[in-house]
């Protein structure tokens, strides 16, 4: 059986269901015969501190234009919120989210004539928690990133950069999906649900990542190959 997580904002005076349509069937339901979510061996816990810090490096090209494009990226953004007990529910908790590191540099043009551009700060990609799910004895922290436009050089192409996600159930087409280009490790952030009954417990994740895809603009071809290297962390604290 899976139920729903909401996603409460601090200071708000009415739980808010955030989560689409799509993630309705998305659930969280940690309460076992053994033990119940809250109470570990020592007892009276009721909620638990969590902390999502996602690291990637990354880098991207453009071929079909003018001149070729390359880019090179860091991102590192870190969700923190609360897992709290609502009945035979958990309610997730927003308390906040901060982008840590953002840069990026793209150069276009012959080597030695290059044209450099960086992306301002103001502009990084933020990390979202979707929703978190339990299942078979597992749970699972489902992020995504917000989208970035690149090229940043004038360009009759315009893609989203694709920075580090944690897609949960295969969605769409078979072979069209996140994970699917995923070349070394999973992009599934699971903990096992005996963490909950531990005081803290940290559980670390690293895959790398790559995509080739052809794009046609105004009768021109393009290619386009992005990937990136990452970390994510998962920390739980009992409170």
């Amino acid at each position: 059986m899976k139920r729903v997580i909401r996603e409460m904002r601090i200071g708000m005076a009415k739980k808010l269901l955030l989560w689409p349509a799509a993630a309705l069937a998305a659930a969280l339901l940690l309460a076992g015969p053994e033990a119940r979510p809250g109470e570990g061996p020592s007892g009276g816990r009721a909620w638990w501190e969590v902390r999502v810090l996602v690291t990637a490096e990354g880098d991207y090209s453009v071929r079909g234009g003018r001149a070729p494009v390359r880019g090179e990226y860091a991102w590192r953004a870190c969700w923190e919120g609360r897992l709290e007990p609502d009945g035979d529910d958990f309610l997730l908790i927003h308390l906040k989210t901060e982008v840590l590191d953002w840069r990026l540099r793209e150069t276009s043009g012959p080597a030695g004539r290059e044209s450099v551009l960086e992306a301002p700060a103001a502009r990084a990609p933020d990390l979202r928690l979707s929703y978190v799910l339990k299942d078979d004895g597992e749970i699972e922290f489902v992020f995504e990133t917000g989208g970035f436009p690149v090229p940043l050089h004038e360009s009759a192409l315009a893609v989203e950069l694709e920075l580090p996600r944690s897609p949960g159930r295969p969605a769409g087409p078979p072979g069209q999906g996140y994970g699917d280009f995923v070349r070394r490790g999973s992009s599934r952030v699971v903990i096992p649900e005996s963490d909950l009954l531990e005081r803290a417990a940290e559980r670390s994740f690293s895959w790398e990542w790559q995509r080739g895809k052809r794009h046609l603009r105004q009768g021109r071809a393009f290619f386009v190959t992005q990937g990136h290297a990452v970390e994510t962390v998962v920390s739980l604290v009992a409170r």
